[in-house]
């Protein structure tokens, strides 16, 4: 799926990386006890993120369309997409644990601090596989040669 020519997968995929690496941060920092300002640039940051990846997944899942269903960049792009679909998951968990109001607070934004750190590492292995398909495999890439 291309605009103007240009893929759109790896333009929106900046923006979760940013938001989600910002509230990662910010959790940690209100489960450190950093003032209250913090717990809502995590909440919000993590929002975005989540909307932003959601539409970074969609047109990630279009671009399978170029790929062989039996290749070695399938398998790749396979392991890509579970993974980042987890992260998805860990951010949405720590955005439920920062909003709830079932939890102690404390024990609330801890785990969403683990679940936003999890998250962050997680995109760090997911994004290798990614750039794998890129860089290895030219996918997204106008001429391969």
């Amino acid at each position: 799926m291309r605009l103007f020519g240009h893929p759109i997968h790896p333009m929106l995929v900046h923006f979760p990386i940013v938001l989600w690496t910002v509230a990662a941060g910010a959790y940690v920092a209100g489960a450190a006890g950093v003032t209250e300002p913090v717990a809502m640039i995590a909440k919000f940051a993590n929002s975005g993120g989540l909307i932003m990846a959601m539409l970074a997944m969609l047109a990630g899942v279009l671009e399978l369309r170029s790929i062989s269903s039996q290749s070695e960049a399938m398998r790749v792009a396979t392991w890509h997409m579970m993974i980042m679909a987890t992260v998805w998951i860990c951010f949405l968990v720590a955005l439920m644990l920062s909003i709830s109001a079932g939890f102690d607070p404390s024990t609330a934004q801890l785990a969403a601090a683990a679940c936003a750190v999890a998250g962050f590492l997680l995109m760090g292995v997911g994004g290798w596989y990614g750039g794998r398909l890129v860089y290895e495999f030219g996918v997204a890439v106008k001429d391969r040669t």
